[in-house]
């Protein structure tokens, strides 16, 4: 499975501190934000995970392919409490983690990228005493095929001693079952559905009482909720559901409340009101506002870290709370941010709303950024993510400043809110791309030979790719949001190389700072001069590699070898472009 990184943005991820201490049974994180993460070396990726139900405060997890046959008990900040050894089953592809009504835990070997496994199984042990033992012993193995097609699967969970198992595939998410239980003998399986709304699920959890199902992927949960005895009718109702940035590959129910685990092996607990209300969890990715408070400059008013719970509302974490000195006053404050490069950027700020919260205007650098915003509210509401607009910042540290304008007439206060900021590159990015391919990765150094300088480039050539079929450069586009997919435009079979080509032209010579996300490998060429080059194995990250160049004045010519190892194939591309002048083109015409 590729490890997916995480969204890179202008942004340094930094724990909130509460300035009021919470109860000593209540996690101080907001939703959005870790509660812990797991720290010992050997929880590599939580795959599967499942709060205890006669451990008080024992959460298990397992790891995936590659790694010991074992499974770990945790508290809910990832300090571990056991390590236990599971014998009798090794670990070819443990994906996912259940647990039953009788305290037994339900291992998925349910892994299958290659849709090529016939020896999937799902192995029983009883759950062990995380504080006196150190082992497990399988129970009960039973393997399994499905009724139709071989797929993947992350997703497991039992209800009333039988095993569900939730497909994972790109357009769509199926609930299987088992219909009878019989030791070492393969079943095959009973298709109950498909989900609404859900698909490519990573992982899968079942609440004790059997009224919510929740599932998860990379970017997004849903909650399915509704009467016992019929999920079939369940996955099929109107879900809550709720976008993040978590990269989510495990959740379980605790209670009510949802936990969730990364493969960055980090832990999230999102409560029942905040998915039930389905409020927008803001990105982790963000600049904390108590962190930088000690370099806060207030004008016409007080500032102070307040916890939420002091405002009302019921989750860990806090805000900086800017109150103007006389009711109806305007004010400020100034924060200082940091930009690596010279470029223009979108501005964020994660708010709270409320009855006493004003209207709110950002500038930077004594510039006003989009329009003021309402943080009037009737019901207090934290975590609110507003984009200002985009600005150009300098290398280094600017000045932004938060100030009150104005108040909604039902407004009893004119308090701001900050919990932190984020700061994105919003250069455009290329659209339009040559491509060429795909060809053997065998070939990748006779093609170099071929593409590797700008004197050797014809566009009109044909080239024999694989299977020595003809292949020519064609043009493609990028999505909306600027990722190009090289599988979509040249129909690729795992472990084969493409070419991109774009020109981009400059009016003087200009410094500028190459942004590049690649999903897999890549190398970059710059008018016949190698840049870069990265041997990757992940999907793509926005602006992950950072390449400082120099255009020449006039038309530049980027070539990009990039070579697919399964899954997704792409890259977003893009310069830095503070002043608005370049233009890219899929050919150098003036």
């Amino acid at each position: 499975m590729k490890l997916l990184s995480h969204l890179l943005a202008l942004a340094i991820g930094i724990g909130l501190y509460t300035a009021t201490a919470a109860p000593a049974d209540v996690i101080d994180t907001p939703p959005w934000q870790p509660v812990g993460k797991y720290t010992y070396p050997d929880i590599r990726e939580s795959s599967g995970i499942v709060a205890s139900r006669q451990f008080e405060g024992i959460y298990w997890t397992l790891n995936d392919s590659g790694n010991p046959a074992s499974l770990y008990a945790t508290k809910l900040n990832g300090e571990l409490i056991q390590e236990i050894a599971v014998k009798g089953s090794g670990n070819f592809d443990w994906e996912a983690l259940g647990i039953d009504e009788k305290n037994q835990l339900w291992i998925g070997e349910i892994g299958n990228n290659s849709r090529l496994r016939f020896d999937l199984k799902v192995v029983v042990v009883a759950e062990p005493n995380p504080f006196t033992e150190t082992e497990a012993e399988v129970i009960a193995s039973y393997p399994y095929r499905y009724p139709n097609e071989n797929v993947d699967a992350e997703g497991l969970f039992i209800v009333e001693g039988i095993p569900y198992i939730v497909s994972k595939e790109r357009e769509r998410a199926v609930l299987y079952r088992f219909l009878t239980l019989q030791t070492d003998t393969k079943q095959t399986l009973e298709r109950v559905g498909e989900f609404a709304g859900a698909k490519f699920v990573t992982g899968a959890g079942v609440s004790e009482d059997g009224t919510r199902l929740a599932v998860c992927t990379y970017d997004a949960l849903w909650v399915y909720h509704g009467a016992v005895g019929d999920l079939g009718k369940m996955i099929q109702s109107t879900p809550w559901s709720l976008p993040h940035s978590f990269y989510g590959e495990a959740i379980c129910f605790d209670g009510d409340d949802l936990v969730l685990t990364n493969e960055a092996r980090d832990i999230y607990a999102v409560p029942q009101f905040w998915y039930e209300k389905e409020r927008t969890l803001p990105p982790t990715n963000t600049q904390s506002a108590t962190d930088l408070l000690p370099k806060t400059v207030v004008h016409g008013g007080t500032v102070q870290a307040e916890s939420y719970r002091a405002e009302g509302i019921d989750i860990g974490g806090s805000h900086v709370a800017f109150t103007p000195k006389t009711a109806g006053e305007m004010g400020f404050l100034t924060v200082p941010i940091e930009a690596p490069y010279r470029d223009v950027y979108e501005i964020r700020a994660v708010l709270t709303r409320g009855q006493a919260y004003a209207h709110v205007q950002l500038s930077v650098n004594d510039t006003a950024v989009g329009t003021p915003y309402d943080c009037y509210s009737p019901e207090s509401i934290a975590g609110t993510l507003i984009s200002f607009g985009i600005a150009p910042l300098n290398a280094g540290e600017n000045q932004m400043m938060l100030s009150i304008v104005g108040k909604a007439s039902e407004a009893t206060g004119s308090k701001i809110g900050i919990d932190s900021f984020q700061v994105l590159h919003a250069s455009p990015f290329v659209k339009r791309y040559t491509v060429l391919g795909p060809f053997p990765k065998t070939d990748v150094d006779r093609v170099d030979e071929l593409l590797g300088s700008e004197s050797q480039l014809d566009l009109e050539k044909t080239y024999a790719g694989i299977d020595g079929k003809a292949v020519r450069w064609q043009e493609a586009t990028a999505r909306g949001d600027g990722y190009l997919d090289l599988r979509r435009n040249l129909d690729p079979t795992p472990m084969t190389v493409g070419y991109t080509l774009v020109y981009v032209h400059a009016p003087k010579a200009t410094d500028s700072v190459m942004l590049i996300g690649s999903d897999d490998e890549i190398a970059v060429w710059l008018n016949g001069t190698e840049v870069h080059r990265k041997s990757i194995n992940a999907g793509a990250t926005v602006d992950a590699d950072a390449v400082s160049c120099q255009l020449k004045v006039g038309w530049n010519t980027v070539l990009c070898q990039k070579i697919d190892n399964g899954w997704s194939w792409g890259l977003y591309l893009r310069f830095t472009d503070a002043d608005g002048v370049l233009r890219y083109a899929t050919h150098p015409v003036e």
